[in-house]
């Protein structure tokens, strides 16, 4: 793990850095991809602007709201206790109403954002892994991809449950696993490889399909399908369960993949019946 990039005089945190270079580099290819499709380029600004806003806004409102014990203050200038879901849904509707607000074409504009969104995940993935911060997945039971692909989380954020108050236990007084030793799936690797392999797809795509609305439609489908199932991996960490036995992220990511079939159902419609 590598949770600072530098601690003196003053932290910078891994994940915070791999959340810029994520918001760089969809600022940049955005940009390239609006003057490909001859819109203004400038629009990819105030996008990836409104889209960091109202993402951390939403993330965070959501943790609060659906996943924190209790209110703090402090929680509200603290760097964890972000929710995606939180942060995709807010950040959706704010940019979706900027786009209305400067008269774009809709489905024209999320097929051209949707790469986008796929690698911002993959380099916000890369900083949970580098930082430790709980997005671990369940213990690893035995087997080839025990030593080859599982690990621990010696120097994480999230400190060991044995460790209560600056006090450190033999045996940990609390019944939850312990990553700081214990092989766990490294479930942000594995969304890391989903998502920049999604990346890879909908940027090849994007100059084949013709049909407004379809790549933003792959993009929902695909990317719903990966949180889904990489939640039955993932330590719980006290979230609740909702409907059906599942997590409030499943449940978003089953209405993303709803609103993808149905704008894919859409787009194969024939042009003059749209």
């Amino acid at each position: 793990m590598w949770p600072w990039v530098i601690e003196q005089p003053f932290r910078i945190g891994s994940y915070g850095v791999m959340m810029a270079l994520g918001f760089a580099t969809a600022w940049w290819l955005l940009a390239r991809e609006l003057r490909r499709r001859r819109l203004d380029p400038g629009i990819a600004e105030g996008t990836i602007f409104l889209g960091v806003a109202a993402g951390l806004i939403g993330a965070k409102a959501a943790y609060l709201m659906t996943e924190a014990p209790s209110f703090e203050w402090s929680d509200l200038a603290s760097g964890s206790g972000l929710t995606w879901h939180g942060g995709l849904i807010l950040a959706a509707l704010v940019i979706i109403g900027y786009f209305l607000l400067r008269r774009l074409p809709i489905l024209t504009m999320t097929d051209a954002v949707a790469p986008m969104l796929a690698s911002g995940y993959g380099f916000g993935r890369i900083g949970c892994q580098l930082a430790g911060d709980g997005d671990y997945g369940i213990p690893c039971a035995p087997g080839w991809w025990h030593d080859v692909v599982c690990m621990a989380y010696p120097r994480g954020i999230v400190p060991s449950p044995c460790e209560v108050h600056g006090f450190v236990y033999d045996v940990c007084p609390i019944n939850v696993p312990d990553p700081t030793w214990l092989l766990v799936h490294p479930t942000p690797v594995y969304e890391t490889l989903a998502a920049f392999a999604l990346f890879g797809l909908l940027w090849t795509l994007r100059t084949r399909l013709h049909r407004p609305g379809m790549l933003f439609a792959i993009y929902l489908v695909l990317a719903g399908l990966s949180r889904f199932a990489v939640e039955f991996i993932r330590l719980t960490e006290d979230r609740a369960d909702r409907l059906f036995g599942l997590r409030d992220a499943q449940l978003v990511a089953l209405a993303m993949i709803a609103l993808g079939a149905a704008i894919a159902a859409l787009s194969r419609k024939p042009v003059e019946a749209q």
